[in-house]
């Protein structure tokens, strides 16, 4: 990723402004493109992209207040890795500083992120049963961009934390401190009931629940709102959290009474954004890079993806969030 480039028109999508404003930026603060073929295919660096959009982008104007977000769900293959890098990428062009923690030990995040499947550096279970200190597990993966990658090793986390003082809450503490060096931490976690995916949510300032439109779906997510409720209320707490419709076939039936569904039943939760299954979104993923990197501007996924972003960074910057009742 640190090597993607971007053009003026990406930018004015991402940002929401326009062509005009952005070159009119470009040249006020004298950026030289990497390469261009004429005025219209001009490529700008992450890091001149990333000058850029934090001083177009109106919500750098306020501040971070919920920065520790978890995508969650029990299930497989909703989509929580894909929208997990999808979100981190898009906070990172728009000049946002992140760090991703992949919680999962079939380390498809790191993967996604360029780190090979033979990786055998620390990761959190160096830092949360060695002691570890966090920072030393930290990749730099491109400007603004940086990752606690995952591996095998995590599969014997459960064990060891389980005998941990507080063992939900040791994810909490290593966490916390990184809050000033970081705008956003995104959390990937694992398809699972486990010690570690609840360090994940007492961590997070909101969870990011991601529910396929699938009737089985439906039927899952109740399951885990049920039993994730009711671990909070053992905790003595809230949970704040939000669902992520995911995959949507807008031709379907099915799809479309499930996302009625969806509204109905947590219609204080369901965000605005629904991101539709794409061959793009997982293009991204073979390719090792966010969608905005080599998609057309009208690209479905694109605006889906953008919608996804805008509106947690909307509610990360605001007053209060979306919590359980």
């Amino acid at each position: 990723m640190e090597n993607m480039t971007v053009n003026q028109t990406m930018m004015a999508l991402l940002t929401r402004t326009t062509p005009l404003i952005v070159s009119r930026l470009v040249i006020s603060k004298k950026m030289e493109p990497l390469r261009h073929e004429n005025q219209y295919t001009k490529k700008y660096s992450l890091s001149s992209t990333r000058q850029i959009t934090k001083l177009l982008y109106s919500d750098h104007k306020r501040p971070v207040k919920q920065k520790i977000l978890s995508f969650y769900n029990f299930k497989g293959g909703t989509g929580k890795t894909s929208l997990s890098f999808q979100v981190a990428t898009h906070l990172a062009i728009l000049g946002f500083d992140v760090l991703c923690v992949d919680l999962d030990p079939q380390g498809h995040l790191s993967s996604v992120m360029g780190i090979p499947e033979d990786f055998n550096g620390d990761t959190m279970y160096d830092s949360l049963i060695n002691g570890v200190p966090i920072e030393e597990t930290i990749l730099n993966i491109a400007d603004g961009l940086h990752l606690i990658p995952s591996n095998i090793s995590t599969t014997r986390i459960e064990v060891q934390l389980n005998l941990k003082n507080k063992r939900e809450e040791r994810l909490k503490e290593l966490l916390d401190p990184l809050r000033e060096k970081y705008d956003f931490i995104i959390l990937d976690t694992n398809p699972t009931i486990s010690t570690l995916n609840m360090n994940a949510l007492v961590a997070s300032d909101r969870i990011n629940i991601i529910c396929e439109t699938q009737p089985f779906s439906l039927m899952g997510l109740r399951l885990l709102v049920s039993e994730m409720v009711s671990f909070f209320n053992d905790m003595k707490t809230i949970p704040n959290f939000c669902i992520v419709p995911n995959k949507y076939e807008i031709k379907t039936a099915t799809a479309q009474e499930v996302l009625g569904a969806l509204r109905a039943e947590y219609s204080h939760y369901v965000l605005n954004a629904v991101v539709r299954k794409t061959e793009e979104i997982n293009l991204s993923s073979k390719m090792k890079l966010p969608i905005s990197a080599f998609c057309k501007p009208k690209s479905l996924a694109l605006e889906d993806i953008m919608d996804l972003v805008h509106e947690i960074v909307s509610q990360s910057c605001g007053n209060s969030g979306l919590q359980a009742a």
